[in-house]
């Protein structure tokens, strides 16, 4: 039997997974983040079961401190086509960084735009 989703939970594990990728990203351990990554979209799969719970999860990380977790929650906010407004803010907001977290949430806005033909969030 599956253990239910707790908010808090999954708002932390969409934090670690901002932090662990913003790291990884910068030391080129891609082994590690790939790691998380796989472990955070399984998170994201449950919520795709249950939009109220992923506006309450989504909408808290998209307020966080954490620009690479931020990133991370627009994104998953626009594949699901919730809270599409606040996304495309975080990302233009995060884009205006010039480091590698703001390189990707410049090209999730790209794809999501229609910049890269045949790409999808």
């Amino acid at each position: 039997m599956r253990k239910p989703l707790v908010p808090q939970e999954i708002v932390d594990q969409y934090l670690e997974t901002g932090v662990v990728l913003a790291e990884t990203a910068l030391i080129g351990d891609y082994k590690r983040g790939n790691k998380i990554a796989k472990k955070n979209r399984k998170v994201f799969d449950a919520l795709r079961q249950d939009k109220d719970l992923a506006i309450q999860v989504l909408q808290q990380v998209m307020n966080s401190d954490n620009d690479k977790a931020r990133s991370i929650a627009a994104a998953d906010a626009i594949r699901l086509n919730i809270m599409i407004e606040q996304a495309v803010a975080v990302l233009e907001e995060v884009a205006k960084r010039s480091d590698i977290i703001g390189f990707e949430a410049k090209t999730a806005l790209k794809i999501w735009r229609g910049e890269f033909p045949g790409k999808t969030l």
